[in-house]
């Protein structure tokens, strides 16, 4: 069987099955990524591996293991009020550095640094009631392992009620 074939075409073979091994996790962390992180794993694949050896070393324990969970969590925090959550997605973010991101939202800047004590953390994305033209906006940081809230959007807004749980300010944030 394997006397069919010349040796130019098991070594294509090799270099195909070798790029599908190479791209695969790139693959799979483009698919539970957030759109903003989806190309780097694309362009720079050796951090999907980083990504796979991360995920693999999660805890059992974690509070958010799946975005369903942390949909749930955002909702239940939110409560119905001035904003309401689409959607999450995960955030791969780098080992021991902070995480800053800035939006602009009615003429109101919106963000902030916070530095979370493990690199997946769950961006929640959703819309204000009050200013429908804004459109999809990140409203939430939730820490993948223990489920507390990292950065809320409703602390920088005013008038909404604060987070029911006890949660730092980006700038107090460990």
């Amino acid at each position: 069987m394997f006397r069919k074939h010349g040796k130019w075409f098991w070594i294509a073979v090799g270099a195909a099955a070798l790029v599908c091994v190479f791209y695969f996790p790139s693959l799979v962390a483009y698919r539970y990524t957030a759109d903003s992180q989806r190309t780097a794993f694309l362009s720079h694949p050796w951090r999907s591996w980083e990504f796979l050896a991360t995920a693999l070393a999660v805890p059992g324990d974690a509070k958010l293991k799946t975005s369903g969970a942390a949909l749930r969590l955002a909702e239940s925090l939110f409560n119905h009020q001035e904003i309401s959550v689409d959607r999450v997605r995960l955030l791969f973010l780098a080992k021991e550095r902070p995480y800053s991101f800035s939006q602009t939202v009615d003429q109101l800047r919106l963000g902030g640094t916070v530095r979370p004590p493990h690199r997946f953390v769950w961006e929640v994305e959703g819309r204000i009631r009050s200013l429908p033209d804004t459109g999809r906006i990140t409203v939430m940081l939730l820490d993948y392992r223990s489920g507390r809230v990292l950065w809320d959007a409703r602390d920088y807004l005013g008038g909404g009620s604060p987070a029911p749980t006890a949660s730092p300010s980006p700038s107090t944030s460990p």
